[in-house]
């Protein structure tokens, strides 16, 4: 089977990237004090009554750019990156 050659210069798949696959998700407050140990100083947490929100992301990809794979993505805290983000 001939796979077409769809690499820009950079070496990666030119867009759209599709990804097709099933994910979980968390969400869940998590103490403020516990989060901060796990963010970089210069971040500023976004927290209410001592708690920020945090939990997880968990992902199976059956057909992507990259192919088959499993993603995890543990979120500590919600973050304010002024001006611009909260991410």
């Amino acid at each position: 089977m001939e796979v077409p050659d769809t690499k820009t210069s950079s070496s990666y798949v030119k867009p759209p990237w599709l990804f097709k696959g099933s994910a979980l998700y968390q969400l869940h407050l998590v103490k403020a004090e516990t989060a901060r140990a796990f963010i970089p100083k210069d971040f500023r947490l976004v927290e209410a009554f001592g708690y920020t929100l945090g939990g997880f992301f968990l992902a199976h990809y059956d057909d992507s750019p990259a192919g088959i794979f499993d993603e995890l993505v543990v979120i500590a805290g919600i973050v304010w990156n002024p001006p611009t983000s909260c991410a």
